[in-house]
């Protein structure tokens, strides 16, 4: 019998935010009226109305994972930049879940570039039919996409390492954290070290050992399910991927990592690459421009690091610009300085100037990172001056506006200008 006292007990916003049946919809609002008619178009449509929050950019990402939305609505009407608020809450963002965003610029530039994120775009104002077409061909997209060839792809990072000992795999895992963590969104670590390495321990992970790989399962066909089972859960929104050799054989298994990474790149915002300089293969010029979306090259203040910097930024931008590439690379410089200023013999406007360019992020020496790393703590998470660059690192990745006196990233297009 139904209990009308524990009907009446009911806190009507409890009971308006309870996951419905149907497509899953978030709607994220400006004003109540906008609100209004997005929940009268698609309940008139047969769809279930979406559970409603006054848009906070900070609290998007953590709704859409609590009620596992599959379609969400962003008004983003008023925005001063729509295209970069957009690239910010695309790195954000689960690549399953279908996004419409409501804007009030009519420009083709403005449809184009938010179709290459992934999302659909509406110019406000609409009529109630015009929106309600477009909420039930969004749906039916979605329903199409169940096997992930329309999904998102993940944002290739790689952090390549120009001498070997220069801190890569420590830069992977701190970013690994923060971007899962600090920055709620999901992520792919990669281990490229075939041998031996210390990043599953960076990670946090305990008696990780690699997958072994036999010599007969390199270059074998797999599929999603089976490339799942090559990845380890460091939490909910990390994954850490390090295959092995039997019996330490030379054998290449790039090809192998770059096919589970294809595989995956539809469930995960980001994957890192860990290319330290001590990977068992070349990570030529040519592997990092066809392979990465960010590519972070990695220095350290000595002459023979700055020359071999100078090669490989040559190199990069030449095949950049050859005119059949298409893809575009951004390039974050980072120089690390990881020793006492009395073992370095350059100095950072020598460098900028030899370079000419301006580092992107200079990570300072401190005498206490061994004793945090051994105590299990993540360096991006202190109040050092450590810490306050590689979140500026982290910032820089996924977009965010830095202060005006931080140094800018610079793009492939830049590569001959400071």
């Amino acid at each position: 019998m139904l209990d009308f006292s524990d009907l009446l007990k009911k806190d009507p916003h409890q009971t308006a935010n309870k996951p419905q049946k149907g497509l899953s919809s978030l709607h994220f609002f400006r004003t109540e009226e906008v609100k209004d008619l997005v929940e009268e178009t698609f309940r008139f449509d047969g769809h279930p109305a979406p559970i409603a929050y006054p848009y906070k950019f900070r609290e998007i990402a953590s709704k859409i994972e609590e009620y596992s939305a599959q379609l969400v609505v962003i008004d983003l009407r008023g925005c001063p930049d729509t295209l970069k608020e957009s690239k910010q809450l695309s790195s954000r963002l689960p690549t399953s879940v279908s996004v419409i965003v409501l804007g009030d610029v009519d420009a083709i530039s403005v449809v184009r570039e938010l179709k290459s994120l992934g999302f659909y775009y509406l110019f406000w104002p609409v009529e109630k039919m015009e929106l309600a077409e477009f909420i039930q061909s969004v749906a039916s997209r979605h329903i199409e996409a169940s096997n992930f060839k329309n999904r998102r792809r993940a944002k290739r990072v790689g952090v390549v390492g120009i001498r070997g000992g220069v801190g890569c795999s420590l830069l992977v895992a701190e970013l690994g954290r923060m971007l899962s963590h600090d920055k709620q969104t999901s992520c792919l670590v990669v281990d490229h070290n075939y041998m031996s390495s210390s990043l599953d321990i960076l990670l946090g992970l305990k008696n990780r050992e690699k997958r072994i790989i036999n010599e007969s399962e390199v270059g074998t066909e797999l599929d999603q399910t089976s490339a799942k089972t090559l990845v380890t859960r460091v939490n909910n929104r990390l994954n850490y991927l390090a295959l092995g050799l039997q019996d330490e054989r030379s054998t290449d298994l790039f090809e192998m990592n770059d096919l589970v990474i294809n595989h995956l790149s539809n469930e995960t915002n980001f994957t890192i690459d860990d290319f330290s300089a001590s990977v068992s293969f070349d990570v030529s010029p040519q592997v990092i421009h066809s392979t990465l979306d960010i590519a972070i090259i990695v220095m350290e203040p000595t002459i023979a690091c700055l020359r071999e910097t100078a090669a490989t930024l040559g190199k990069l931008k030449k095949l950049a610009d050859e005119p059949d590439r298409g893809k575009s690379l951004r390039i974050i410089l980072v120089l690390n300085q990881h020793r006492a200023q009395r073992f370095t013999s350059v100095t950072e406007s020598e460098i900028e100037k030899y370079l000419d360019h301006r580092i992107d992020i200079s990570l300072p020496y401190e005498v206490t990172i061994e004793e945090n790393l051994l105590n299990g703590k993540f360096l991006g998470e202190g109040k050092s001056k450590l810490g306050n660059q590689i979140r500026r690192l982290c910032s820089l990745i996924i977009g965010e506006e830095l202060s005006t006196t931080s140094k800018n990233l610079f793009s492939m297009s830049l590569l001959g200008r400071k």
